[in-house]
């Protein structure tokens, strides 16, 4: 915080002192703005570090949180995350495959040609033939599919967990809504308006009387989170890195300067 010269007496510096804790602690009203203008200069800053911290663990690193997040799955991957545009037509190519590797087993769609479809079938017959007398049904089934499927590969067949299963993609950053509920929105130093965008109004920036709470109400923010029903991918780290502590209080200490020097120029 930058010099403020004071002119006056000690029981005066002490009387003020007290007043500006009072008002950060929530003890006081806050005359003239002073709590809000710092707490949502930390407010800002705190959803700034933590949307950084999502950037870098989205695309495989550790953020500032020593938070690291596991990787999406090679079946996320190629049959549930969706898919950008033309992004399926320039996997395939890279691949080398053409319009003709449309044909699918059963009713699943796939990447296989109209012989490597017959195939599959020659080897599954002649192999469930096999197996069926020795083992159950169900099994049988299963080990002549198995069979099938690494024979054509063995041969050259593409499948989708291979074509698609490897492409990189940002982790938790499918539809942006998430991720937009975390970025920070305008700040001119006193007021704040959430970011704009799908998501933005699910932004938490809540002033309480003697802090703030930042965060998100997406629904589904939780559950990656803590790692209910799906990999744990901590957003809000369990405890503030030192690092965020220093800049936070960096700024709120800047805000303090800039509120006390609008003040003695305005008296």
């Amino acid at each position: 915080m930058g010099d403020l010269p004071f002119h006056g007496r000690k029981e005066d510096a002490r009387r003020a002192v007290a007043a500006l804790i009072g008002q950060l602690t929530g003890k006081t009203p806050d005359q003239g703005g002073l709590a809000r203008s710092v707490f949502y200069s930390i407010g800002f800053q705190a959803i700034s570090d933590i949307q950084e911290a999502f950037i870098v663990k989205a695309r495989g690193g550790t953020g500032e949180d020593g938070v690291r997040w596991p990787p999406l799955s090679q079946a996320y991957l190629a049959y549930g995350r969706r898919f950008g545009p033309g992004e399926k037509a320039e996997l395939r190519r890279a691949a080398g495959l053409g319009r003709g590797n449309n044909r699918g087993i059963g009713k699943n769609s796939g990447l296989l040609t109209a012989a490597q479809q017959k195939r599959w079938r020659q080897i599954y017959s002649q192999k469930l033939a096999w197996l069926a007398p020795r083992k159950s049904l169900a099994e049988a089934k299963a080990i002549a599919a198995s069979i099938a499927w690494k024979t054509i590969k063995e041969e050259g067949a593409k499948t989708k967990l291979e074509v698609y299963g490897n492409r990189q993609v940002d982790i938790l950053r499918d539809t942006g809504i998430l991720f937009n509920s975390i970025s920070p929105g305008y700040f001119d130093g006193t007021n704040y308006q959430k970011p704009t965008g799908e998501g933005g109004d699910q932004q938490v920036f809540m002033p309480l009387t003697d802090g703030i709470v930042v965060g998100t109400t997406v629904k589904y923010a939780g559950a990656h989170n803590e790692g209910k029903g799906v990999p744990k991918r901590q957003i809000f780290p369990d405890k503030v890195p030192p690092v965020w502590v220093e800049r936070w209080t960096k700024v709120g200490m800047q805000a303090v300067s800039a509120f006390l020097r609008r003040s003695l120029e305005a008296a």
